[in-house]
């Protein structure tokens, strides 16, 4: 994955390790216009992850 993501263990510290898995999924699908801006880019993705993670607890 790009470098740009690779400090990111304070914002991902509180989450579900399925969460933060997922949110490094989401991460390196994204395009690099989302990439450009990474404070957006990481807050979009970890919201997707959760909600996946809750979608998927059922």
């Amino acid at each position: 994955m790009d470098n740009q993501f690779e400090n990111i263990d304070v914002e991902l510290k509180d989450l579900k390790p399925a969460v933060k898995v997922k949110v490094l999924e989401i991460l390196e699908a994204m395009s690099e216009e989302m990439k450009a801006d990474r404070r957006s880019a990481l807050k979009n993705a970890i919201e997707q992850a959760e909600n996946w993670f809750m979608d998927s607890e059922g």
